[in-house]
């Protein structure tokens, strides 16, 4: 066992060991070892593998630290039975195992800490990996499977075992070519950007990182020191491992080996020198000495040797198709050189930005890392078009005069056709900034509805011109169906800001729908698509009840079969979590509330078991606060129903179930807003949370109760509808508020207070109504407002005529006693 500062000490001797002669480094050690034998032997078998002729570049410390303590083999490992070693790193070893049952027999991959490298820090590290892992699904990143500990309490992990060669093996064995490699290269790209898009840094890729499979996809590995870049990551222990000597040098970015902090722009330097070795069999640097000086001044000074003049100093079977290095001249030397760059804010802006200009080399398109000049341009043109250039030319040899004027069409034609790709392009861009940049940057700003509606009619017209060109484009089609998900929430989402469209969101969804379905239908294991899908599916079913659609119970069925077409082995948290929003779903549905019920019922187990096993993130405790407010929901309206059908015995008991639920949704709401109180979404459910809970407090005659959660509730939507008052949900709520104040003073008999509150309710949503005919919902309200007053008025004018004729009797008792008298 060895603890950091120990390891520190080590490290800094051996560096400047490192530095000095061998003849010096014997009394060098003397003085600053002293007696204590173990540091001095460990410094000293280090400096062997300095000392020694191989690539420094290719190690870290911790793996020629570690890789000189053999550790037996297990047999077995809680339920996995290990059937070899894969591969030992400086955290521990990774040994191939399966999971054998009488049904089935999976082989795996499974990671275990060493013993004496089980500190704190460490394991913290491991468990850190296994959280990264969970979270990324994607078809060229190994799947995390499994968790758990050994026997003698070593945390290990399990995931797919991949079985392939390294990508530059891979490369070599296949003979492939420059473009094949690229095309290879590109869905690692894909992997690395998808890992960003889900906030995390690799920070260790390298091609042992990636192996290639038989049928010739690649797996991306290894997010052993990879970085959450979320506000609750453990920044200041996890977050500096690449200051303790965990990077591979080799592939590390400047600000790694500095230490700095780092962003995407450090994976997409180590994506660079990946590339760079696959097409020149070459480093972009080379070092002579191997101290850690020598190192980091190589990675952070020298400049890298142009991919197209790379020494030829390779001679093994990597060697294979790299012949041509002059072929690299233009376009390759400037993507792979601005992925180099030393500044991390000049290099690509994002991986996928880096794969576009890949494709765009590939199939002879300019690309943005080098200026658009006439001349570069005029080069792509006929690199592309090389054939029609050559019969021009043969027809200019014959026929001067004419070939004169074709040559000038084409040249128009060229023109016209570079300037319609760059148009495209910009308005493929324009609209990207639209929907997901400058709308996110003002969607929390108070008062921003109006400004949000402009920009919902641009971004509409960008995409439909966009939607135009898609024809076999899959990545434009996920983008676009993206997109128009996006609109449809801005334009009219059930119970979230939005500018009150319901017939606009209601195309916007149709549209990602149709989008979403060509995707999945021509992709069957793109399953993030099928996620998106069966939440836009989702989205457009929960707005039919509000426009009035008959089609929302086959949509959801639609989302719950295609949630059963993703594998087992790729669930995880958040897509459970998806499957109980489609049971809340399912159970909205319904035409009577004892099915509404039984089908919110079913995602009750689902969050408990969740619960129960500990988690207690923000999305996880959100679906506990949906689901039990929907069964609360549902025993209130049972209450009423038995209330009307005089079963007041049954009434009370509903009523008293709606509150229990209630109770807890309010409760979960509440640590909703206490793990993220700045998001808009919390304040909107704890507004909801304080009606939900006065509706049930009224019925259970607690009124007084109720009425100060009502004012809570209408505190907060009058706050909201201040800074933003065209928001048509906002508007909708204070609607709600009103309507909840009513209910109570109706159950206290306050008849004047029931009308002025169902007054002021029934305004709101003929405001609404008038603006967004095709709100049903509030269509719906208005008529059951006119007709609760209608109720109130005529009892009240029964009230009338019954006191007059008392007044009529009592008059008449009178005249009949003077009478008498």
């Amino acid at each position: 066992f060895m603890n950091v500062e120990r390891w520190k000490k080590i490290k800094q001797i051996f560096n400047q060991a490192a530095d000095i002669s061998f003849a010096e480094r014997r009394d060098f050690l003397d003085e600053l070892c002293g007696s204590d034998a173990e540091m001095r032997g460990e410094i000293e078998k280090m400096l062997v593998f300095a000392d020694d002729e191989n690539d420094a570049f290719e190690n870290n410390a911790f793996q020629i630290f570690n890789d000189n303590q053999p550790e037996t083999i297990p047999e077995r490992i809680g339920k996995y039975k290990i059937s070899g070693e894969i591969g030992r790193g400086g955290m521990g070893a990774v040994y191939q195992a399966v999971y054998e049952t009488e049904d089935f027999s999976q082989k795996v991959a499974l990671k275990v800490i060493k013993r004496g490298m089980d500190t704190d820090r460490i394991v913290r590290r491991f468990h850190h990996e296994q959280k990264i892992l969970a979270s990324l699904v994607h078809p060229n990143i190994a799947q995390f499977l499994d968790g758990g500990t050994t026997e003698d309490n070593l945390p290990f992990y399990a995931m797919e075992f991949v079985e392939g060669r390294f990508i530059g093996d891979f490369c070599a064995e296949e003979n492939l070519d420059f473009d094949e490699r690229l095309k290879l290269f590109r869905q690692i790209c894909s992997a690395v950007q998808y890992a960003h898009q889900n906030l995390v840094i690799h920070r260790d890729l390298k091609p042992q990182n990636i192996l290639v499979t038989s049928d010739g996809t690649p797996k991306l590995l290894d997010f052993g020191i990879g970085k959450i870049l979320t506000p609750d990551a453990e920044t200041d222990e996890i977050g500096t491992a690449t200051q303790f000597g965990m990077m591979t040098p080799a592939y590390a970015s400047p600000e790694q080996v500095r230490g700095k902090r780092i962003g995407t722009a450090s994976d997409i330097y180590s994506l660079g020198v990946i590339l760079y070795e696959l097409l020149t069999g070459e480093k972009p640097y080379k070092v002579v000495a191997h101290s850690q000086l020598e190192i980091e001044r190589a990675v952070c000074e020298s400049d890298p040797i142009r991919p197209s003049s790379a020494p030829n100093r390779i001679s093994d079977n990597h060697r294979s198709q790299i012949t041509n290095r002059k072929s690299l001249k233009g376009d390759l030397d400037n993507i792979i050189l601005k992925c180099l760059r030393k500044e991390p804010e000049s290099r690509y802006a994002s991986v996928q930005e880096f794969s576009e200009d890949i494709r765009r080399h590939l199939v002879g398109l300019p690309v943005n890392a080098r200026p658009h000049t006439v001349s570069y341009r005029a080069a792509k043109f006929f690199q592309r078009n090389r054939i029609a250039v050559v019969a021009a030319a043969l027809v200019f040899l014959s026929l001067c005069g004419g070939v004169t004027a074709a040559m000038w069409q084409a040249h128009r034609a060229e023109q016209q056709r570079v300037l319609a790709e760059n148009r495209f392009a910009d308005v493929r861009e324009l609209a990207n900034n639209v929907v997901f940049k400058y709308h996110d940057a003002i969607a929390d700003l108070p008062g921003s509805t109006a400004a949000r509606e402009m920009l919902v009619g641009d971004a509409l017209r960008y995409l439909d011109r966009l939607a135009a060109e898609t024809t076999g484009d899959v990545e434009l089609q996920k983008e676009l169906a993206l997109a128009y998900l996006k609109m449809g929430d801005v334009q009219g989402k059930m119970y979230a800001a939005n500018v009150g469209d319901t017939k606009g969101a209601l195309a916007s969804y149709r549209k990602s729908v149709a989008l979403f379905e060509e995707v999945v239908k021509n992709k069957p294991e793109d399953y993030e698509a099928m996620d998106n899908l069966i939440q836009t599916y989702d989205n457009l079913a929960f707005l039919t009840l509000r426009s009035g659609g008959n089609e929302g119970e086959e949509l959801v069925e639609k989302a719950l079969n295609l949630y059963e077409k993703i594998p087992k082995n790729q669930a995880n948290d958040r897509r459970t979590l998806k499957l109980i929003d489609l049971y809340i779903r399912f159970g909205d549905m319904q035409a009577s509330r004892v099915e509404n019920l039984a089908a919110h019922l079913r995602a009750l187990p689902i969050i408990e078991k969740l619960i129960n096993s500990g988690a207690d993130d923000y999305e996880t405790v959100k679906s506990a606060a949906r689901i039990h407010q929907r069964i609360g929901t549902d025993y209130y309206w049972l209450g009423i129903q038995s209330e009307r059908e005089n079963e007041l015995e049954k009434a009370a008991q509903q009523f008293a179930q709606s509150l229990a639920f209630q109770e807890k949704s309010h409760a979960a709401v509440e640590k909703m807003f206490a793990l993220a109180p700045e998001k808009p979404e919390s304040g909107r459910y704890l507004a909801a949370a304080f009606g939900n809970s006065a509706e049930s407090l009224a019925v259970n005659n607690r009124t007084d109760e109720a009425l100060r959660m009502a004012e809570k509730l209408s505190a907060i939507v009058e706050k909201t509808l201040q800074s933003d008052p065209h928001n048509r949900e906002t508007q909708l709520n204070l609607s709600n508020a009103n309507e909840i104040f009513a209910k109570i003073y109706r159950r206290r008999g306050d008849d004047a207070q029931t009308i002025n509150y169902t007054e002021k309710a029934l305004k709101i949503d003929e405001t609404i109504y008038r603006a967004d005919t095709h709100n049903k919902e509030v269509f719906a309200r208005i008529g059951e407002r006119h007709k609760l007053l209608a109720e109130i008025y005529a009892k009240l004018d029964a009230a009338k005529k019954t006191e007059l004729r008392q007044q009529i009797e009592e008059v008449k008792r009178g005249v009949v006693q003077v009478i008498r008298q």
